[in-house]
């Protein structure tokens, strides 16, 4: 039709339908782009694509862990109780709570560290002057794509899982690492079932 159109001769139309017929019977042997890659998810430019997709489907209440054993700080423990705590286990995040148990701020063993060197503030500092309030939290019903930006923006990893029906109540930590291995199997899961298509 295009020919037609360009030459204003009929002529041609067959002779056209003829070459487009050859055309798409030996390009099923011939790609145009001898790379091309089978599918996206083997694309390096669709990676990026592929991988928010798959964090897409993939709930933070699937993959964080209630830990009963979380060590959370009352905000008005001083430094000294602060820092026997700390060495009782080898958690890194510590959410402070209030006499509620709410979550009222969060604090790492790095932050402990640099009042460690002053003596008369051991008496002193208590959590509520360790602890940073403006912390990112999600919810179980975030998606691990939200949360991945999240740990990426703030480089940190671990971040509190909190109930949304209920502000200040911590469900748990969701880490870096878990999320990550879910992803990690999902991607196996998407490659076995892609595999079985195939074959």
């Amino acid at each position: 039709m295009m020919v037609r159109a360009l030459t204003g001769d009929f002529g041609l139309l067959v002779p056209t339908m003829l070459v487009t017929t050859l055309t798409f019977v030996g390009s099923q042997r011939w790609r145009l782009y001898r790379q091309q890659v089978p599918t996206r998810m083997d694309s390096k430019a669709h990676r990026g694509d592929f991988i928010v997709d798959v964090l897409e489907g993939l709930r933070v209440g699937d993959v964080y862990r209630h830990d009963p054993d979380l060590v959370m700080i009352p905000e008005g423990m001083n430094l000294d109780q602060i820092v026997h705590r700390l060495t009782q286990n080898h958690q890194h995040y510590f959410p402070v709570v209030d006499r509620e148990e709410n979550i009222v701020g969060i604090f790492t063993d790095d932050d402990v560290r640099t009042y460690l060197y002053d003596d008369v503030l051991w008496e002193l500092v208590v959590a509520r002057d360790i602890m940073v309030t403006d912390f990112v939290s999600v919810s179980p019903q975030d998606d691990l794509n939200t949360a991945m930006k999240a740990f990426t923006s703030l480089n940190q990893d671990e971040l509190p899982v909190i109930a949304p029906e209920a502000p200040g109540n911590l469900l748990g930590m969701l880490r870096r690492r878990e999320a990550i291995a879910s992803y990690n199997q999902r991607v196996m899961e998407h490659k076995a079932a892609r595999e079985e298509e195939i074959s």
